[in-house]
């Protein structure tokens, strides 16, 4: 059992956490022949992991990672290329998003079984995992309105196809029956493009959609801006005619490894099907507020909320000439430290909370190229 449900933790390895960076790169490299009719070229490479419980090695399938108490993870990735003219702005985009909540006992269960580490006989660990990932690509076209010199608002729709996605959950328990053996049984159920937990064969469904998103830039007075981005405001995704299982899974059926270890297959008892599959896009929504102390340095507050898991940071901005600012922020929920450089059309960001990417739990990397004629 705990090879499947590790699947869910791990499955997004498949797609990498910046499984679009190089293509972006590249793209950069044949943009800058654009504008000369008032089209100027723009790529966003946006890449935030996160995971609670466990190192994010873990999560890309590396079995040895630091463990500690946790119910959530995460990542969302977005690579977007395209032109802006005017206050209109189009693009082709590449994202996924993936969202895990669970129980802690359901993650130290999973941790201890990977690893082939002794159990402890006699505890009851509770069994909870939701799961709502999705992969996409898609075509987003946006528009912004500049109400007056204080605010600007901006609206964007995405047309989606989708590529793969899982979403539904599991519940039950399980048992520690000795050092290297447990016993489980839980609900399984989920939508699927590809059962990880069952390893059912089935064809991967066709599936289309759309997102929604809104941005507001606020600017009440000459010292202070607010900034408000809401991703995926509104945003579903139609799944045509796609497998799902409701069953209980039972491990009734038990191998060992050659350590002694159990390994299921576990045994079902439900239903396994195929049916048309509505899914919600999770909205994201970023804030980030600036007050201008002095001439070349802000004071920095910022938000960020994926729904599954919620950050707060603070910071500071320096900058050494007009179109060229340093700044550094402390994510005040997870310890962790971003640094960002803005100047000239492009925008860099990296941020974790370990020095040592082998600790990380946290990791986002942003990149942005704006070409201006």
């Amino acid at each position: 059992m705990g090879g499947h449900l590790a699947a869910l933790f791990s499955e997004w390895n498949q797609y990498g956490m910046y499984f679009r960076l190089i293509l972006a790169l590249t793209l950069i490299m044949f943009t800058t022949y654009a504008g000369a009719d008032g089209y100027r070229p723009y790529i966003a490479v946006q890449s935030v992991s996160y995971s609670e419980p466990v190192a994010l090695k873990f999560m890309l399938g590396e079995r040895q990672a630091p463990f500690t108490k946790g119910n959530k993870a995460f990542t969302y990735n977005k690579v977007e290329a395209g032109f802006r003219w005017g206050n209109w702005q189009l693009g082709v985009l590449e994202r996924l998003d993936y969202q895990l909540e669970f129980s802690s006992e359901t993650a130290e269960l999973i941790y201890l079984a990977e690893n082939r580490l002794p159990l402890e006989v006699g505890r009851e660990y509770e069994l909870y995992i939701k799961a709502k990932h999705n992969y996409s690509r898609g075509v987003r076209l946006a528009y912004r309105h500049k109400f007056s010199a204080r605010i600007n608002v901006g609206l964007a729709a995405s047309y989606l196809q989708g590529k793969a996605f899982t979403d539904g959950t599991i519940r039950g328990s399980a048992q520690a029956t000795a050092e290297k053996n447990y016993d489980f049984q839980f609900d399984a159920d989920y939508f699927y493009s590809r059962d990880i937990l069952f390893e059912r064969d089935v064809e991967s469904p066709d599936g289309n959609g759309y997102s929604l998103d809104f941005n507001v830039d606020w600017q009440p007075n000459k010292y202070f801006t607010v900034q408000l981005d809401v991703v995926d405001l509104v945003g579903k995704m139609f799944w045509d005619n796609a497998p799902f299982t409701t069953a209980i899974a039972t491990s009734e059926t038990k191998t060992f490894d050659e350590d002694g270890y159990v390994r299921y297959n576990p045994l079902l008892e439900g239903k396994e099907s195929n049916k048309n599959f509505t899914q919600t896009l999770p909205r994201k929504i970023f804030i980030a507020t600036k007050y201008q102390w002095f001439s070349s340095i802000g004071l920095l507050a910022e938000l960020q909320d994926y729904k599954v898991a919620r950050f707060t940071s603070a910071g500071a901005e320096w900058c050494y000439s007009r179109h060229s600012c340093f700044q550094s922020l402390y994510n005040t929920t997870i310890k962790a430290l971003s640094l960002r450089y803005q100047g000239h059309g492009v925008q860099v960001e990296l941020a974790s909370d370990k020095l040592d990417p082998d600790q990380a739990r946290y990791f986002a990397i942003q990149l942005s190229f704006n070409q201006d004629f």
